[in-house]
């Protein structure tokens, strides 16, 4: 159910009331297909549809992590529940912001610098995807790596 929002928020007591007259204006209740959709991920049908999805991503982390750590990557933690590798790419660059531009223009590769996701050295963070095949994920692995031996 990628981008249907479903969820909760946790707030500091003060701003409750404001908070709930703004979610009230916008979103009374989740709508009536999110609510048929929430419930139909947890038909049998659906869970095995989700559990052949899983053991792809599975492979797909699996190849692209070592190949990434190859090239010269730091793969610190491998996902359980996600489809993306966050990388330091310290050894291989001083910024990863310029990195990823050049990875993008220069070899057709894309990934996000860390400056996305926080600050914590995050000019020394790259984040890729594997959101596409293993066939994909191999043409980018050897563009990278053709990339750093120059």
């Amino acid at each position: 159910m990628t981008g249907w929002r479903l969820g909760w928020m946790v707030m500091p007591e003060d701003y409750q009331r404001d908070i709930e007259k703004v979610a009230q204006n916008l979103t009374l209740c989740a709508s009536t297909p999110a609510q048929y959709g929430a419930l139909a991920a947890f038909l049998p049908e659906t869970i095995e549809i989700l559990e052949s999805r899983r053991a792809e991503f599975r492979q797909r982390r699996d190849f692209l992590a070592p190949a990434l750590e190859n090239i010269g990557f730091r793969v610190t933690a491998r996902p359980e529940g996600a489809f993306y590798l966050y990388c330091d790419c310290s050894a291989l660059c001083d910024d990863s912001f310029e990195l990823t531009r050049d990875l993008l223009e220069t070899v057709g590769v894309a990934a996000t610098p860390g400056r996305d996701f926080g600050d914590n050295a995050p000019e020394k963070h790259i984040r890729f995807a594997y959101t596409t095949d293993i066939d994909r994920l191999a043409e980018a692995a050897n563009r990278l790596s053709r990339y750093f031996s120059r």
